[in-house]
């Protein structure tokens, strides 16, 4: 009789000190996780990086993930000429630790759409740790 062994793939593993996480959405979700930066490569979009944090105490290594693994998080338009240091470019791109929103209708303007839903996700989880934590230990009156 075969044995059946159940391979489950990885989304992304610390290169520091070894935890796993098998999705986007548990990577996400973990708040001891932190987005800190993005940095564009205008020759390849989707190998630009974004930039995170693994927030523990046995850790703190910085994670650089490329763009394209977080692709299915974008559904919008997206842009197929690049307005790089053009006069519609507010030059975000060049700034490693601005993670908002581009106006112009730019190529590269998916990244920082994406770097939004990131944001916005894991924001919520980290506000949510925070409130769970506050409850476990409340201020006596």
């Amino acid at each position: 009789m075969g044995t059946t062994v159940e391979i489950s793939e990885l989304f992304k593993t610390c290169s520091m000190c070894n935890s796993q996480w098998h999705s986007i959405d548990s990577f996400l979700a973990d708040p001891n996780i932190s987005f800190n930066g993005y940095q564009a490569n205008f020759g390849i979009l989707n190998e630009g990086i974004f930039f995170f944090t693994h927030n523990t105490q046995e850790c703190g290594s910085t994670l650089g993930i490329k763009v394209r693994s977080f692709g299915a998080l974008f559904s919008g338009k997206k842009y197929s000429k690049s307005k790089q240091l053009s006069p519609e470019c507010p030059r975000y791109c060049l700034d490693q630790k601005y993670l908002g929103r581009c106006s112009a209708e730019c190529e590269n303007a998916f990244a920082r759409e994406i770097s939004q839903i990131i944001k916005d996700r894991t924001a919520k989880h980290t506000i949510t740790n925070a409130i769970t934590q506050r409850n476990k230990f409340p201020c006596k009156q």
